[in-house]
């Protein structure tokens, strides 16, 4: 029994130690293509696959309401189906064109896995009662070691740059931020920094869902450390230069000193700590300064000269040469053409579309690689139609491109069960908006099996929380279904969160420990004695 004990705890330890240690897995040269050449996968993902095995294994085995064990097998069994009909559906997905023939079973059962993982982080946070005060320290460490290894990289200028992909460096750092010339040797692409970290998106999502927490932590105990943390977690959101980090906290910031305030002066669940809320209004407005000269505030956005493009199109008389190729068009496709005429026909359009796709704006890799307009100058005649914000938009190009191919392959199973996350991720042309990639990727039933647990779970909390709003309805939970309904809000408006582990393994912690908490019994009192 001691032994077993034990074992327990270690293995408890072990589980806090693992979603520490996930900033290290994290980091950008884990997942260069020599590694993964060597070990097939990036060596983080065998190493979070491992102890998230072993640690499932033993919290099931140790589980204590052993009637639901047919709950488990009925899930494994339903989740099973769905994987045979999703690579059934992906392997016979079909188009002509483009570059969306590059499918591998293996990879996207490891997709499925990677998304069903975080699911089980939920039940071994709720099965190990993870207390309070181990969620607070794996929290304040893992937006230390994030935050940290950022702000440090940045001051001494070797940090990567958030975008342009590869081993890109800044090339000015935070000081150089406040001089008149940088943004105009340098684009924000060049100045905008990650650390060391692989994806600034995913790191973006970690941190705007942490940040809530670490508000939470300070307002309860605001010590030095955690202190330094907000510091160099908000510092380090302004230095990504993504808008949901870089602007976000603003807002996140906000929310949580009127949360606070609700539960100090109409709640009265807690005291109200002065010299706290002096500091963090400080430190809110310092940034806030600081704010105009980071790379967010200097980056051009499409929208910004999109009309003077148009203009400039208008004038080229580029507008009136495309109605009236297109008026040709029609005309010889009325006809009864020949095999040879069509073929004709086609390079008019080809040599039509190569000619002017400067002046409508249209990135090259767009239209060379990802759907090369060789094979397909329909749908690129159809895009120089539509506004320029739209058409130069990666985001909405990369939508139109997969609505289009699903026509094309014209079966209503890709919205049901998807089309494969493979296909798009290696075109590449994967959409920068977890509702719209995942509709196509792994379809509505994916999205019921994957991602609605979460908000179920969120759902189930708040219901628990109004029905005992007098025990339930606290600071904690709050805080803690604000960061969930963050993650959901980062993976609209950026992507690339419900895909990733370093988003997903957090979002699945906070979860279990919002469960925890709104199932406790006398939640108020526990909550005093975890903090």
């Amino acid at each position: 029994m001691l032994k077993n004990e034990k074992l327990k705890k270690f293995m408890l330890y072990l589980f806090i130690g693992f979603m520490i240690a996930q900033p290290i897995f994290d980091i950008f040269w884990l997942y260069s293509d020599n590694l993964i050449d060597i070990f097939k996968f990036s060596p983080s993902t065998i190493i979070r696959m491992l102890v998230m095995g072993v640690l499932f294994i033993t919290t099931f085995i140790w589980f204590k309401d052993k009637r639901k064990y047919k709950a488990f097998i009925i899930a494994a069994v339903v989740y099973i189906i769905y994987a045979i009909f999703h690579h059934l559906n992906s392997l016979n997905f079909y188009v002509p064109y483009g570059n969306f023939d590059d499918y591998s079973f293996v990879s996207e059962m490891f997709y499925i896995i990677r998304m069903i993982m975080p699911l089980l982080i939920i039940f071994i946070t709720y099965e190990k009662q993870l207390s309070l005060k181990h969620f607070q320290t794996i929290v304040v460490a893992v937006a230390l070691i994030f935050s940290g290894t950022m702000v440090l990289t940045n001051f001494l200028g070797v940090a990567l740059a958030s975008y342009g992909g590869g081993t890109h460096q800044i090339k000015a750092t935070f000081f150089e931020w406040f001089l008149a010339s940088t943004y105009d040797k340098y684009q924000y692409l060049d100045v905008a920094s990650k650390g060391i970290f692989h994806m600034a998106n995913q790191v973006s999502g970690v941190l705007v869902c942490l940040l809530p927490i670490l508000l939470y932590i300070y307002f309860k105990k605001p010590n030095i450390l955690h202190t330094i943390t907000l510091v160099l977690t908000i510092l380090a959101m302004i230095m990504l230069g993504t808008r949901v980090a870089s602007m976000g906290w603003i807002a996140i910031c906000a929310v949580m000193i009127l949360v606070y305030l609700f539960f100090v002066f109409f709640k009265k669940e807690i005291e109200l700590k002065k010299k706290a809320l002096v500091v963090l209004v400080a430190i809110i407005a310092v940034f806030a300064a600081i704010l105009p000269y980071s790379p967010v505030m200097n980056r051009t956005y499409i929208n910004d000269n999109s009309q003077q493009v148009e203009d400039d199109i208008e004038g080229t008389n580029s507008k009136k040469s495309l109605k009236k190729f297109k008026e040709y068009i029609a005309e010889k496709e009325s006809e009864d053409l020949t095999k040879e005429e069509e073929e004709a026909l086609k390079e008019e359009k080809v040599t039509f579309v190569k000619n002017s796709y400067n002046t409508f704006g249209v990135d090259r890799t767009y239209i060379e690689k990802i759907y090369p307009y060789t094979d397909d100058p329909d749908f690129w005649l159809k895009e120089y139609e539509i506004p320029f914000e739209d058409r130069a938009n990666h985001r909405q190009l990369k939508t139109d491109i997969t609505n289009h191919i699903i026509e094309l392959n014209d079966n209503k199973l890709d919205y049901v069960v998807g089309m494969s996350f493979t296909r798009l991720r290696n075109a590449p042309c994967y959409m920068e908006n977890d509702i719209y990639v995942h509709m196509y990727s792994i379809g509505i039933v994916g999205i019921i099996l994957f991602i609605l647990p979460y908000l179920v779970v969120l759902g189930y909390s708040l219901y628990k929380m109004f029905k005992d709003y007098k025990n339930k309805f606290n600071f904690l939970n709050v805080t803690l279904a604000g960061s969930i309904a963050l993650v959901f809000f980062a993976g609209i408006m950026s992507g690339n969160v419900f895909d990733e582990w370093i988003c997903t393994l957090f979002l699945g912690l906070i979860c279990g420990m919002l469960l925890i908490s709104v199932n406790k019994n006398g939640n108020k009192k526990d909550e005093k004695q975890d903090s």
